[in-house]
């Protein structure tokens, strides 16, 4: 054997004759072949003047000196061209491409890019394996615009098939977002990575549904100017009472009872009342304790089901919101008026419903 088995370097032979000559030419193999860089791999036609050292992949159809060196990296040393034979699997940095190429299936192509050349698997910072053939462990990743937008695309096979991105804690899954299983657009959270809800779901035509069956609003509100905007939902309980002329001296109660719904500015309640004594308390009679500001300027509509243990009326039992109260009235053929603890019995009980606007 007269030169290395890859990159064939010549050796020095026993008793061999001025092996300075034949060390040169290994230490000139070495220089070319070392860290390689290209000028180029598309100059077809030599040089004129080349530097000492300068080195070019030879294309297809060359012309002049390097005619019928094809593939060959053609290295201008001590005056002259020679030509180095690349094997599969050798990479070269290509300057006027600002690329790296690699030896492949007998042709150079350019390393991991689209049209050329790819690798199974890459790993920064991080193994990768089969399943993850991308991996990179850092602070962050960036995939920034080359002068106009960007977007990041993830493709799945078929419409079953799954393309989505999971967030995980300590690489349990704890949040989905993608395409799971159909065409929708679905967000899924976990608790444990094991039991998994799907908490949105929006479909191709851009409905958008709630499979959990739940929205929740914070507790105080953030009005929006828009009229298009829903800005709150609330539902709760709270405990009526009873005022004359706004106090409640001495009022007995057998029961104390509310709910409402809230909407947006648009709400509903419902209530009861019942008292075993009216008390001291003398004046214009309303339901208090209601936990919101209704609105008194466009006061709502309240109505009075079913009441008892009242005197004195001689219409309907009504009431208009007025902030955080109802004020009881009548209404007859001649309009509305106000009512009083006069109106009321010790033994009164109202059943109230009605809606209002914040």
């Amino acid at each position: 054997m007269e030169t290395t088995p890859r990159l064939s370097l010549p050796f020095i032979l026993p008793q061999q004759a001025q092996k300075h000559v034949t060390h040169n030419e290994a230490l000139r193999l070495l220089d070319a072949l070392v860290q390689p860089s290209v000028i180029s791999r598309t100059l077809a036609t030599p040089p004129a003047g080349p530097a000492e050292g300068a080195a070019y992949i030879v294309p297809a159809n060359a012309t002049g000196a390097w005619a019928g060196q094809e593939g060959r990296i053609a290295l201008f040393a001590f005056g002259a061209w020679s030509f180095i034979a690349a094997a599969d699997g050798w990479m070269a940095y290509v300057a006027d491409a600002a690329a790296f190429v690699v030896r492949r299936d007998g042709a150079w192509s350019e390393f991991a890019t689209n049209g050329g050349a790819s690798i199974a698997r890459f790993g920064v910072n991080a193994a990768s394996d089969q399943t993850n053939r991308l991996a990179v462990a850092s602070a962050a990743s960036l995939f920034t615009h080359e002068g106009a937008g960007h977007q990041l695309k993830i493709n799945k096979a078929a419409a079953g098939q799954t393309a989505s991105v999971l967030f995980q804690d300590g690489f349990s899954g704890r949040a989905e977002i993608g395409l799971a299983g159909d065409d929708d657009l679905h967000v899924k959270v976990s608790a444990d990575g094991g039991a998994w809800t799907e908490a949105l779901t929006v479909a191709g035509s851009g409905l958008v549904s709630l499979p959990a069956g739940q929205l929740r609003f914070p507790p105080m509100p953030n009005p929006s100017s828009d009229p298009n905007t829903l800005d709150d939902y609330a539902e709760g309980s709270f405990t009526p009472g009873l005022s004359f002329g706004g106090a409640s001296t001495g009022i007995v109660y057998v029961a104390q009872s509310g709910s409402y719904t809230k909407i947006g500015r648009i709400g509903f309640f419902s209530l009861l009342v019942q008292i075993s004594s009216k008390g001291t308390a003398t004046g214009a009679a309303a339901i208090t304790g209601f936990p919101f500001n209704m609105n008194a300027a466009n006061p709502g509509l309240v109505t009075t089901p079913f009441y008892g243990g009242m005197a004195g009326l001689t219409g309907y039992l009504v009431g208009t919101t007025n902030g955080t109260r109802v004020d009881l009235r009548q209404a007859t053929a001649m309009g509305t008026g106000p009512i009083s603890e006069a109106n009321f019995g010790s033994n009164a009980i109202l059943r109230v419903a009605g809606a209002f606007q914040i």
